[in-house]
């Protein structure tokens, strides 16, 4: 009898085991989101899944920007009040769930709450129309900015009460597994042109996405800087990305020592194209002070641009200027990253470089929350940091970066202080000139050793280019 209970319980684990789920791609994220909440959405990983699940009132595109379920709006008249009426389509969310999900910009406390001052009020109207308030002086590009990014974006008023979640975006949240996997079906049947499912696996290795990719058992994932030289990241299965980042190494401001001369000294030692050619293969172009170099060749329309100079002899004189010389050439500087390979390597390189002026320097490599979580109570001397814009303009790179009351975890993590850069980010009113300006301040400054903006890369597979618009959300 025994032998005939373990027969069936055998039989039971191979004809009862529950079917793994079909699913049109599969695409890697690096790491697991912390938040799917949009008002908390600061990590790459989650940015990116933003993108399929997430919608606001407003999407921006090269055009300009639009809505999906605005019919019409427009300004009200008031003596002091920044007033706009909207009048909603009937395929558009509920007024309440708007109303919820703006009015949580104005009241809850999230990362990116400062850029979002400028909404005073959400007010339901009947028959599905909506009335925002604004500060005054709030230009209506600004506000619709702000409104089509992630953090904007509008969720379900009931489901969020009762602990589940529902968005409004390209696709809905089905199933997800802490570090393991997410799982998305498409919302609208009729959007043939996206794919109906989609698994995003938690995989934090890129060896072990190119294992799964080429057993044919992955579409999408970011290349490494180690993987860019595969004989398949030379063909049209990869995607490439420009000037939608800049790596740095934020410049501890509450260390006295860290003076003008000192900041000086560490970016000209800093062997840049040297670095961008040999370790990363190419694939990083040089920055322009904390912006890639594209958009200050934008504004400043065809004049000539130069990047950063590295000039070791100079650098070694801005050190014996500083304030702490000669005893800051015998203090060990702590120098933190995050634990990877890839990043390590570019630390040790510029370990090396600084190294090389006389410094001493100790890597400290980190996991990614405590590197984050320390950096933003102040502690360490340098850090090796990478932002990724949320939307393409050249303030994404400048606002919360550099402004003095988003210090830490709120952007700016070099601590950096200047009221003349503050009051330009503050400005209801900018334009191409303040943006120069900012920019060429910051670069006098230096609260950063400026490096370079990173390429990305992505290898894909031939059924994911089966979906021409899934490019723009990688």
């Amino acid at each position: 009898m025994r032998t005939l209970s373990l027969v069936f319980f055998l039989l039971s684990l191979t004809f009862c085991r529950k079917e793994t789920p079909d699913f049109d791609l599969k695409v890697a994220l690096p790491s697991d989101p912390a938040h799917l909440d949009p008002l908390h959405i600061t990590d790459l990983s989650g940015q990116k899944l933003a993108k399929f699940i997430h919608q606001g009132l407003w999407i921006q595109n090269p055009e300009g920007f639009h809505s999906p379920w605005i019919h019409s709006y427009k300004k009200i008249p008031h003596p002091t009040k920044n007033l706009w009426w909207f009048q909603l389509d009937p395929s558009s969310p509920s007024v309440e769930d708007i109303q919820f999900s703006l009015s949580r910009l104005v009241l809850e406390s999230y990362p990116r709450k400062g850029d979002y001052q400028f909404l005073v009020q959400v007010q339901s109207l009947p028959e599905n129309q909506l009335e925002l308030e604004f500060k005054p002086g709030t230009l209506e590009s600004e506000w619709k900015e702000k409104l089509s990014l992630p953090f904007a974006s509008i969720i379900g008023k009931k489901e969020w009460e009762t602990n589940t979640f529902k968005s409004y975006g390209k696709y809905k949240l089905i199933d997800w597994k802490k570090n393991e996997y997410i799982d998305v079906h498409r919302q609208k049947e009729e959007e043939k042109k996206f794919p109906e499912k989609i698994r995003f696996l938690i995989l934090p290795q890129s060896s072990t996405s190119l294992f799964l990719y080429r057993k044919g058992k992955l579409d999408a994932f970011k290349l490494t800087d180690f993987l860019l030289s595969l004989p398949e990241t030379n063909s049209e299965l990869t995607l490439t990305k420009k000037g939608r980042s800049v790596q740095y190494v934020a410049i501890n401001q509450n260390n006295p020592c860290f003076d003008n001369h000192f900041r000086a000294a560490v970016n000209f030692s800093i062997p840049r194209e040297l670095i961008i050619s040999k370790l990363l293969e190419n694939h990083a172009d040089l920055s322009y002070g904390p912006v890639p170099i594209q958009y200050i060749e934008k504004l400043a329309k065809g004049k000539t641009i130069t990047g950063e100079i590295y000039n070791r002899d100079l650098a070694k004189k801005e050190i014996e200027k500083s304030f702490c010389f000669p005893k800051i050439k015998f203090t060990e500087l702590e120098f933190r990253m995050r634990g990877d390979d890839e990043n390590q390597a570019k630390g040790r390189a510029i370990k090396q470089a600084l190294e090389e002026i006389g410094l001493t320097i100790k890597l400290k490599p980190m996991e990614k929350a405590p590197l984050y979580k320390e950096n933003g109570e102040g502690k360490g001397d340098l850090t090796l940091l990478t932002w990724y814009s949320d939307f393409d303009s050249v303030w994404n790179f400048l606002d919360p970066l550099f402004h003095p009351n988003k210090v830490g975890n709120g952007g700016n993590r070099s601590f950096y202080q200047n009221k003349d850069v503050g009051n330009i980010l503050d400005k209801p009113f900018k334009n191409n000139q303040d943006a120069i300006q900012a920019i060429e301040i910051i670069r006098k400054d230096k609260p950063w050793i400026f490096l370079w903006s990173i390429q990305e890369n992505y290898l894909v597979s031939k059924e994911f280019l089966r979906y021409n618009v899934l490019a723009d959300f990688l």
